[in-house]
């Protein structure tokens, strides 16, 4: 499934620990040799992520369309309870991967729906727990993050050959198999599409999972149908045909 992002500049949102090597202000510094416009957001606690969010969607106009840029720990999302899989600062309150989409779906609608999330943490990839079931907008069209624990040194130097990437041109999935490069045995980053992840929640969820529920299988499209109009609205699915929902090949 190809899909289009769109960036003007990028949004650094910098939550980390006072013992922490400071890499969000560190690809702060590096961008502009890039010709990339940057802004850096230092984060204290959760509020300050959710603020930092909303006013980049009411910027959308002025500003432009960012790529956000997460700096922070992350825990591991295949193991633990669902409200432990979080990032932060590495000590106290921390942030849902499902409270993050709540907060990234007004600034998708905004970028419409063509929002790149980079997710610069341990096991970033939980961000792809943002899209949910349904109870908001997609939060992203895609997001890069790490499947793996990775050490400051690889993520620094990961990051920048992805944005390296980007600024010459490249398309997303090239961009990230360089940064992969710079990455040791045991690193993983990879590439999250949102349209793919709805796909495989509702094939495995809605639809899947319900072969034992009383309702028959023309009710369970319908649900899943008003699933996915929730994370991609008519206009969206109108415009574009990639995001339609008989596109998507979900089949009983």
């Amino acid at each position: 499934m190809r899909v289009t992002i769109g960036f003007d500049y990028v949004l650094i949102i910098e939550w980390l620990g006072k013992r922490d090597a400071l890499t969000g202000s560190q690809l702060h510094g590096y961008l502009p040799s890039l010709r990339f416009e940057s802004t850096l957001v230092e984060c204290q606690r959760p509020e300050d992520v959710r603020q930092a969010l909303a006013d980049a969607a009411a910027q959308v106009r002025s500003a432009g369309i960012p790529i956000v840029h997460l700096e922070a720990h992350g825990s591991n999302p295949w193991g633990g309870k669902a409200e432990d899989i979080c990032f932060g600062s590495g000590g106290g309150p921390s942030v849902t991967w499902s409270q993050l989409g709540e907060w990234l779906a007004p600034l998708n609608i905004a970028s419409d729906f063509k929002l790149l999330c980079v997710s610069a943490a341990c096991w970033g990839s939980g961000i792809m727990g943002g899209i949910s079931g349904g109870q908001h907008a997609a939060p992203f069209a895609c997001a890069v993050g790490f499947r793996t624990e990775v050490d400051e040194g690889r993520l620094r130097d990961a990051m920048k050959e992805l944005y390296r990437a980007l600024k010459s041109g490249n398309d997303l999935p090239e961009c990230v198999k360089r940064a992969q490069r710079e990455l040791v045995h045991g690193q993983k980053i990879e590439l999250e599409v949102g349209l793919e992840l709805a796909r495989k929640i509702l094939l495995n969820g809605s639809l899947r999972g319900a072969t034992k529920s009383p309702i028959g299988p023309h009710r369970r499209r319908r649900r899943a149908r008003a699933v996915w109009n929730t994370w991609f609205p008519d206009y969206l699915q109108e415009r574009d045909p990639a995001y339609r929902f008989d596109s998507a090949w979900i089949v009983l």
